[in-house]
């Protein structure tokens, strides 16, 4: 039951996110933010509305939260903030960010855990969690109306940014605006084809975007292999610790609790202030540069998680799980990149196309934990999960390779590069007097006829 949900979560999360990411940026932000929020939500209403004791609800909750994740891989709150923060302050937003999820996942699964089954001061019922959901969801659409800012079409860091490549795309689109005012009027069945392809289009352009930029190309490939390689060991997490302190199948209650507190509080709770620090180190020597830091990084701290097999104690839990949390920090500087070299007005495409790419690793990680571990199971190893850890930190360090060198045009102003800034200017230039001779060539051309 619950692999066919996550498998249809991911499927249409995958689908709709491209598509979701030029809505936003086709639309008020805040309008596309409020419609995530609402697909997000949905499923905590159903419970309220249909009850959560009948096997008819729990299915009608499970539909609804499947259809209901077409923007989770938008990423439209993070564009939010990339648009409402000044461009020197957007590499600490993007930190405090990823430090404000981990404290609403701190806030709705590891303190009601705490709360809940080891210190037993708040009754298990499911209706005051659902009411509570209700009310903070109330609470974001408000706030999200609330949101107010002076929004530009192209702001200076993107238009120092902008290339050839940007220029020409605006020059078709143009061109294609041209054909289409000029055309006659079309008939039903070329109308239908017409939107047909037009439907098609929204669906084939993020892919475009994410595998033509070059700049672009490069960080998606570097945020699959992290992502992939932290979803192998969180997707593995809670067997493994089970096993490494021998629970399985012998394990009481409390224990099997405690591990379940130990793999949430701690991680969550430290996760926080590193990722406020990542995004100062950020915005003080670049997110690239500190970027291609943290990757090695990263990955030793993923392999430390390999020692939990040798170590056997709970406190040894707790250090894995917040090295586990600290490897995910390289996000904050990539993210930052990512919308930092996106394409004028496709910031929104271009960080759902990072979204796609953790759930293509979520859902091709959970397919090979299912096929791997039934064949680790199988051998004579006594804890066998062990062997991801060192795995996952060797394909967290291949993250490496995609962000070295310099791609044709320079990493651009974003990068925090000098070099590439100056790059990113004179191709703006050139891009700019290319883009005028084109407009005095329509002109000349309208003029004539």
């Amino acid at each position: 039951y619950m692999a066919y949900a996550a498998i249809g979560i991911n499927s249409v999360a995958v689908i709709f996110g491209g598509p979701f990411g030029r809505f936003s940026d086709c639309v008020d932000r805040r309008l596309a933010a409020a419609v995530f929020a609402i697909g997000t939500f949905a499923p905590t209403w159903s419970l309220l509305i249909f009850g959560y004791t009948t096997a008819k609800a729990l299915w009608i909750s499970t539909i609804v939260k499947v259809l209901g994740s077409y923007g989770l891989t938008s990423n439209v709150m993070l564009a939010l903030i990339n648009d409402v923060t000044r461009v020197e302050d957007r590499e600490e937003a993007v930190g405090l960010y990823y430090a404000a999820n981990n404290l609403m996942s701190l806030t709705m699964t590891g303190i009601p855990v705490l709360l809940v089954l080891i210190l037993r001061v708040i009754p298990n019922n499911p209706t005051i969690f659902l009411v509570v959901q209700v009310v903070l969801s109330s609470l974001c659409l408000l706030l999200l109306c609330s949101v107010r800012w002076k929004r530009k079409e192209i702001n200076p860091e993107e238009d120092s940014e902008s290339d050839s490549e940007d220029v020409s795309t605006a020059a078709r689109l143009c061109e294609a605006t041209e054909s289409t005012l000029e055309a006659p009027k079309k008939t039903c069945k070329a109308w239908v084809g017409d939107r047909i392809r037009r439907t098609v289009r929204q669906f084939i352009l993020p892919v475009r975007l994410a595998c033509g930029n070059r700049r672009l190309r490069r960080l998606w490939c570097a945020g699959f292999m992290l992502m992939f390689a932290g979803q192998l060991v969180m997707d593995i997490g809670g067997q493994y610790f089970n096993q490494s302190m021998d629970l399985i199948p012998y394990g009481t209650k409390d224990e099997l609790t405690t591990v379940a507190v130990l793999t949430m509080i701690p991680g969550q709770l430290l996760a926080i202030p590193g990722n406020l620090v990542t995004g100062y180190l950020s915005k003080r020597g670049g997110p690239l540069y500190l970027l291609r830091r943290l990757v090695p990084i990263a990955s030793l701290l993923v392999t430390m998680g390999a020692f939990m097999a040798q170590v056997q104690q709970f406190w040894f839990i707790a250090v894995t799980v917040i090295c586990l949390n600290y490897a995910g920090l390289p996000n904050v500087p990539l993210m930052r990149l990512v919308s930092g070299l996106a394409p004028p007005g496709r910031v929104g495409e271009s960080l759902s196309a990072i979204g796609i790419a953790a759930q293509l690793a979520s859902l091709i990680g959970n397919a090979a934990v299912v096929v791997i571990n039934h064949h680790l199971m199988g051998t004579e190893m006594a804890n066998p999960l062990w062997i991801y850890y060192p795995i996952c930190g060797t394909m967290t360090l291949m993250a490496i390779l995609p962000i070295r060198g310099t791609p044709y045009g320079g990493w651009g102003a974003a990068s925090g590069i000098r070099q590439d800034q100056w790059v990113a200017v004179v191709f703006a230039h050139v891009a700019q007097q290319r883009w005028r001779k084109e407009v005095a060539r329509r002109k000349a051309l309208r003029a004539r006829s």
